[in-house]
């Protein structure tokens, strides 16, 4: 993401946004202060040349993650790898960095974009380890007749407020009109590199389903590197 393979890396860029507190959800944890932010966890030159490395394999878009040949996805998971470990922020769960507007831009064990069967959209969304409200709603949007629809970025949302985490795609319906795709998830902190995420609810064109706490999937998520501008997260 500019701002989540079966070795579950995300990786997301930043898209600033005032409304989302630059603070987690736990204010215990620790006090930042603003100008510590702005100097120490500036990406390095470093990590500026990884990240440019990265981008230059990616494809315009989320939805065209099927055309990464497999000798590309090696070479990104390979720098994803160098880029860890120059991650500049100490407890990454805990920092403030992370809440904000995120837009996905990789998803390692994301190698089929077409998921032809709404069932099996489903089950992978509740039960599957390397699904994610992200890609979940994705699929969602690519059931849409293409030629009727255009599809926005897939944006990830995360607040201080609890379901903290918003996957949302905008939807540009033949005609000129717009909606959106929303999946929303709980973040529960476990530690200062671990969280859980529980999936809650999915809204497709104003139409909201809450899944019954039974069918609610978690998971465990770990953040290996976060910035300004660059957030990944593991399985």
């Amino acid at each position: 993401v500019n701002r989540h393979v079966r070795f579950s890396t995300s990786l997301s860029m930043a898209d600033y946004d005032d409304s989302y507190p630059s603070d987690s959800s736990e204010d215990t944890h620790f006090t930042v202060d603003e100008t510590t932010i702005e100097v120490e966890n500036k990406p390095s030159s470093a990590a500026e040349s990884l990240v440019s490395s990265i981008m230059d394999y990616l494809p315009s878009s989320l939805a065209s993650s099927g055309s990464v040949t497999p000798s590309d996805r090696a070479s990104i998971n390979e720098a994803i790898l160098k880029l860890e470990a120059l991650n500049p922020t100490e407890d990454p769960v805990y920092s403030p960095l992370l809440n904000g507007v995120w837009t996905l831009r990789y998803a390692g064990g994301y190698s089929d974009p077409k998921i032809p069967s709404p069932t099996r959209d489903l089950a992978l969304f509740l039960y599957s380890g390397g699904y994610s409200p992200g890609l979940f709603a994705l699929g969602l949007a690519q059931k849409l007749p293409a030629q009727l629809v255009e599809l926005g970025d897939l944006q990830i949302s995360i607040s201080r407020v609890q379901p903290r985490i918003e996957a949302k795609i905008d939807v540009k319906l033949f005609g000129g009109s717009t909606d959106e795709i929303v999946v929303k998830a709980r973040l529960e902190e476990d530690s200062g590199l671990r969280f859980t995420e529980t999936y809650e609810s999915a809204s497709v064109f104003g139409q909201a389903v809450d899944f019954p706490e039974a069918l609610q999937y978690s998971r465990d998520l770990y953040v290996s590197y976060v910035d300004e501008d660059i957030l990944v997260v593991r399985e």
